[in-house]
């Protein structure tokens, strides 16, 4: 589809709301505005996908402190940094990059709708604050903190962060239009933006976005967006970037080496960049240098020899490598096998461009800390940025990527994107207009069949009916209610967290010291055994991922269970209804519809928030596995006793890791199980609100109803001339995307 067809369709379509517009027939302006915001979201994104045929739009997502700025800036700006690190989910904005004649910057404020949300938010924090020190009186503020944070969740924090830092001067700028400004240079634009985005802005606090358009020819043909961490607590701004990656061809995902491919990736790779059609996608292992940092104090830590820096980055690689490869199954089919994967450090590469006087203090602290650990590799200036450049990998991805996947295949993969971005848009809009006509198809038939006589029959019927309706319900729920907490323990006894009762080993060749034969000591060279820490850590952190998806499915079901069981008394109720009453004109479609509808509530405890519980266990597993077994204490042993002492020594070991993976399975145990409380103390209460209110609606909907039916059926004939040009308008519709 080009821009022309497109504006076309769209143009077509606006002249058909318009006509729907003009038609006074009750009800109807809640399906145009529906239609509305689909073809303008439709319009936003096809425009911007069309108008800029021969840009090439790169996102680069990822959690918030995956290094996202720091890649960029070595990737565009030489290791300067032009924008600034985000030290949290506030000062992590939207900031989209491309080639102008000018140099300029505009900055977007959040408007008051935005921030009357986030004030909301931060009253909710303190009074969740007041309870918690009321509570937990004379306790360490560490204690606090962390109870408070179980208590709220992340959109209410950052709300809190984003209010309390918002200064007089930054309120001011609240809903007013955007900032532009020229900048002469880099290192004038740097200066400037530290007050907008940076982590102590002056209007950190208020930017929602940031564009920034330079003239640098390497961003000729290219549109990159830096964007906030996956599940920005921002929401207007997280819809943001969701219509940006409706729009986007191909995007850098940082995943940080330290926690590489977390849940919160894999669900951001899946539901975000394959459900926006991206078909291009490099991974990227970031801030490679503090898993190598960890390394090497985990080493020296043991009095181990310090292990050589060209072997760690390739047996971490591998590790990543299979990383990616054990969740493939878990990836969304449209980036299976497409998904490129490299490793990253962008501070190495800013360390590298950058005079030593000019380091800030954590390049100071990564530079001490990397010649702690590899010496041989950082000793002279020379030395130290060639390993750094390596480490930072940025010339190899520019070579590699920006300029051999993404700007040598540009024409392909805009073509692509277009296409899938159309095909499913289409797809979507074609299900809303289909939806839309069954509405007023229904209502033409119920018009046709039935009189006034029949209404007022039904009316009279309807009284039997919700009172029968409100009985069920209330002996359902009074039922369940009773049971959930048997349910839960079954639950619980169903749920189990799979145990680990060996550790898998492995064999490896180790230079041992032991007793000589005749005096002194002497090394030989060992095959001994070692603990598989790939393979184990890949078990813990599987075992920690089902327990939390079986406690998932099993509550998820036990709301399915209680949602179908429901409407089938209930639609029972009306079937029984309906046969009492024995007339075409009943219309039980409405009935059945209003309650599935207004049983809807209960999707609202479907989903436990236990995805930070599994994360952290997820990082505690990794420290367990990664706790390796180390030959020691054999000096004074004979050749002879070395091999059956190790074999002694590794059993203590693996009974030590068997005991630390039970204490924690437990105590996941009992955190999941303190968020079940809360998740069902929350249901319990959402099934006594709609146990009071439900009768009550439903027979003030019903009332309604007959109501406007009654009144229909006075001007019958009118009405069904209206309903007739709806359905005709509605179709015509239809007929523009098929």
């Amino acid at each position: 589809m080009d821009k022309e067809k497109l504006v076309s369709i769209l143009d077509q379509s606006d002249a058909k709301l318009k006509e729907l517009q003009s038609i006074p027939y009750d009800g109807l302006h809640e399906n145009i505005t529906e239609l509305e915001s689909i073809f303008s979201e439709f319009r936003q994104a096809g425009e911007e996908l069309l108008t800029k045929s021969d840009t090439l739009q790169i996102g680069i997502v990822g959690q918030v402190k995956a290094g996202k700025s720091s890649f960029l800036n070595s990737l565009f700006f030489n290791g300067e940094d032009v924008l600034p690190k985000a030290s949290t989910p506030m000062t992590a904005g939207l900031t989209i990059i491309e080639h102008s004649e000018k140099n300029t910057f505009e900055v977007e404020y959040f408007d008051e709708k935005d921030w009357s949300i986030f004030v909301n938010q931060d009253e909710e924090y303190k009074k969740r604050e007041k309870e918690v020190r009321e509570q937990n009186q004379g306790a360490p503020e560490s204690i606090i903190r962390k109870e408070l944070e179980s208590r709220t969740s992340e959109k209410v924090r950052s709300a809190h962060e984003m209010v309390s830092e918002c200064s007089s001067q930054a309120k001011m700028k609240i809903g007013s239009e955007n900032d532009i400004q020229d900048f002469l240079d880099i290192d004038d634009l740097q200066n400037v933006l530290e007050q907008y985005v940076g982590a102590n802005g002056e209007y950190t606090s208020v930017v929602k976005s940031l564009y920034i358009k330079m003239n640098d020819e390497r961003l000729i043909g290219l549109r990159i967006v830096d964007t906030p961490g996956v599940n920005d607590p921002v929401v207007s701004r997280e819809n943001r970037t969701r219509t940006f990656l409706q729009s986007c061809h191909g995007v850098f995902l940082l995943s940080a080496s330290t926690d590489f491919l977390g849940s919160g990736d894999i669900s951001f790779l899946n539901t975000r960049i394959g459900g926006s059609g991206i078909g291009s996608v490099v991974l990227l292992a970031s801030k490679f240098d503090s898993v190598l940092q960890d390394i090497g104090a985990d080493h020296e830590m043991k009095g181990e020899e310090r292990s050589d820096l060209v072997d760690e980055i390739e047996i971490q690689t591998k590790k990543f490598k299979r990383r990616l490869r054990d969740l493939s199954e878990t990836i969304n089919e449209n980036l299976r096998g497409k998904i490129r994967l490299d490793t990253t450090a962008g501070i190495g590469y800013s360390i590298a461009k950058k005079n030593s006087g000019k380091w800030d203090n954590v390049e100071r602290q990564v530079v001490q800390q990397m010649r702690r650990y590899y010496p041989d590799y950082f000793t002279d200036e020379k030395d130290l940025v060639e390993s750094f450049m390596g480490l930072a990998n940025i010339e190899d991805i520019r070579e590699k990527y920006l300029d051999g996947v993404f700007m040598k295949n540009k024409e392909q993969i805009i073509s692509d994107k277009v296409n899938s971005f159309f095909i499913k848009n289409k797809e979507n809009i074609r299900a809303t207009i289909s939806h839309i006509l069954d509405e007023y198809t229904n209502r033409q038939k119920q018009l046709n069949d039935t009189t006034i006589e029949e209404i007022r029959k039904q009316r009279v019927m309807q009284q039997k009916l919700f009172q029968g309706l409100q009985t069920s319900f209330s002996d359902i729920f009074n039922g369940f209610s009773n049971t959930i907490q048997s349910e839960i323990k079954r639950i619980s006894n169903n749920v189990r967290f799979d145990d680990i009762r060996r550790i898998p080993t492995e064999f490896g060749v180790e230079s041992i010291t032991h007793k000589g034969r005749l005096w002194g000591h002497n090394t030989n060279d060992f095959e001994i055994e070692h603990v598989n820490t790939f393979s184990l850590q890949t078990q813990i952190v599987n075992a920690v991922e089902k327990y939390g998806k079986d406690w998932n499915n099993e509550w998820k079901k036990l709301f399915d269970n209680a949602r179908r069981e429901l409407a089938d008394k209930l639609n029972k109720t009306i079937g029984n209804f309906e046969m009492q009453i024995k007339s075409s004109s009943f219309d039980d479609f409405y009935y059945r519809t209003l309650i599935d509808r207004s049983l809807d509530n209960l999707k609202k405890s479907k989903e436990l928030d236990i995805g930070d519980i599994i994360t952290e266990y997820q990082r505690q597993g990794e420290d367990i596995a990664n706790n390796q077994f180390y030959p020691y204490g054999t000096d004074d042993l004979k050749k002879s006793e070395v091999e059956s002492y190790l074999s002694r020594k590794l059993r203590e070991h693996n009974a030590y890791l068997i005991s630390q993976f039970r204490n924690l399975a437990d105590s996941i145990k009992e955190d999941v199980k303190t968020e079940v409380n809360v998740n069902l103390d929350n249901a319990i209460k959402i099934i006594d609100g709609m146990k009071i209110e439900f009768s009550q609606n439903l027979q003030k909907e019903g009332d309604e109803y007959l109501a406007q039916l009654e009144e229909e059926m006075k001007e019958k004939t009118s009405v069904l001339e209206k309903i007739n040009s709806i359905i005709i308008i509605v179709n015509e519709l239809a007929s523009l995307y098929k």
